[in-house]
């Protein structure tokens, strides 16, 4: 078994990259996980909508899992321009980077696995980035059940995904095929993250207002008020960071291919991909 942990690292850890949201200060706002197959860039559908961004960063990484092999620099605008989004579910679980224009072409395509390939009990492998590591990382597990949520099916296997997870390749580990992409549930714990986030900028922004109307024994409680709300804002980035969930749920690869279909990318569909060598 290990055996085959160290073959499907070599063969499929240069198809995985970080994809990281830069702001003006070039400080990280989202990091998630990506995987190249045919044209395009698979990942997290987190990278819909990412907060306050101005560059973001796709890396792909030589086999220690550090080097960087190949990396592109795009801005907001270029970036949203190469996202393919037209779904109607309210979180799919993923999302889909058109990378024609970019110089990806050295790194080899991860194949999509066959619906007939995929069964309980399969031993899996799941490669991605967390928490602000630059290291690509490999985690085992199996395939424990599926789940149905929205008339999707996800797959669930036993490990532990964290912050940075999100777009993850979910791989057998017998075909070196992708089952699903690591994301749902950690999608859904950043839409409550990103509703506490905005409440405490709105609240911030309430006190502002109200700076300066009120002295104590020459202290302005509105001030303290606004100190705390930004305590408990880094306190809170710093455990949504930490946290993880318990289990891994992926979108079913199949689910992918078919909502792919649905939204007229038939070319992707007719795009053959190879194993990667």
């Amino acid at each position: 078994m290990l055996k085959l942990y160290k073959s499907i690292w070599r063969k499929c850890c240069k198809s995985v990259c970080s994809i990281r949201f830069l702001n003006s200060n070039d400080i990280d706002v989202l990091s998630v996980t990506g995987f190249k197959s045919g044209n395009y860039i698979f990942t997290s559908d987190l990278v819909n909508n990412p907060h306050s961004y101005e560059i973001a960063e796709i890396t792909f990484v030589a086999d220690d899992g550090f080097t960087p092999t190949a990396s592109a620099r795009l801005t907001q605008h270029d970036f949203s321009d190469s996202l393919i989004t037209s779904y109607d579910k309210e979180i799919t679980g993923f999302a889909v980077i058109s990378i024609t224009d970019l110089d990806f072409e050295n790194i080899p395509s991860l194949p999509l696995a066959d619906h007939s390939s995929i069964g309980i009990g399969q031993p899996v492998a799941v490669m991605g980035f967390q928490f602000d590591n630059p290291n690509l990382t490999i985690k085992s597990g199996i395939l424990s059940t599926f789940v149905f949520h929205n008339e999707m099916r996800y797959l669930q296997f036993d490990g532990s995904v964290f912050w940075g997870n999100s777009g993850s390749p979910l791989i057998d580990l017998e075909t070196q095929d992708v089952l699903g992409i690591i994301g749902y549930k950690l999608d859904l714990k950043n839409k409550a993250y990103e509703q506490m986030i905005e409440i405490i900028r709105s609240n911030v922004k309430m006190l502002e207002k109200a700076q300066g109307e009120i002295d104590i024994k020459g202290v302005d409680p509105i001030q303290v008020l606004i100190a705390w709300q930004k305590q408990i804002k880094q306190l809170s980035n710093e455990i949504y960071k930490a946290s993880g969930i318990g289990v891994g749920i992926a979108i079913d690869i199949q689910e992918v291919k078919q909502l792919l279909i649905s939204t007229g990318i038939e070319a992707f569909w007719q795009h053959r991909t190879t194993k990667p060598a």
